[in-house]
């Protein structure tokens, strides 16, 4: 059956990353690349009905496969202890620390119950993680998230490490090139390339991720 499906998956035409911010203050974003890795299209999302509005107007949504990217947890946290551990798993797996308003949760649950019901009327959605893309090309480690620094890191890094040389020279916002990140993602899992696989489930949605290590192979040859 899996093996099935992403045969499916192959014969997809375009690749949606959509870069999902879990605050209001900060947009999200979305790109499109084709099957050779062009980006068509890059824009930002302001609210859940932009999300929905792009993605059910897209012209051949049904040869596209999507990624959004999982938010972060934002629940306010009363004391510093809780905010250092809530990253380790084992915190989740001690029954005597409470997960009192999910503030052990890594992720956010916003914006399930609308990929969930594209995902119902037979939209092809997944969740991936931004952390583990960029870790698995080197991107994530010397920077502060979201910064000038971190930026340019990561553009820089789309451009040589995955040969993504379409990308402008100026400096693009953070969150389109974590929507490309999320496209590219997307476009391996649906090539079966062996670094990208399915990791967990979430809420009813599959997230899917590399593997350890670095992902350095030259991006037109995964196909």
């Amino acid at each position: 059956m899996k093996n099935k499906i992403l045969k499916e998956f192959k014969d997809k035409k375009t690749f949606i990353g959509i870069s999902f911010s879990s605050i209001p203050s900060t947009e999200s974003a979305v790109a499109v690349i084709d099957e050779n890795l062009n980006i068509i299209s890059m824009d930002k999302l302001f609210s859940m009905h932009d999300i929905h509005n792009y993605l059910t107007t897209l012209p051949g949504i049904k040869n596209s496969i999507i990624a959004v990217s999982m938010s972060k947890n934002e629940v306010m946290i009363s004391s510093k202890w809780k905010y250092v551990s809530r990253v380790y798993h084992p915190v989740n797996l001690n029954s005597s620390i409470k997960n009192l308003d999910g503030w052990a949760d890594r992720f956010s649950k916003k914006g399930t119950d609308l990929f969930k019901e594209l995902k119902s009327e037979g939209y092809d959605i997944f969740r991936f993680d931004i952390h583990n893309a960029k870790t698995a090309f080197g991107c994530n480690d010397a920077f502060l998230e979201r910064s000038p620094a971190d930026c340019k890191a990561l553009q820089c890094g789309l451009k040589e490490k995955l040969n993504m040389h379409s990308l402008p020279s100026n400096m693009l916002p953070v969150s389109e090139l974590e929507a490309i990140l999320g496209a590219y993602t997307i476009y391996c899992y649906s090539k079966e390339n062996q670094k990208c696989k399915k990791l967990f489930d979430f809420h009813g949605l599959e997230v899917i991720g590399f593997l350890q290590g670095l992902c350095s192979m030259p991006l037109r040859t995964l196909s």
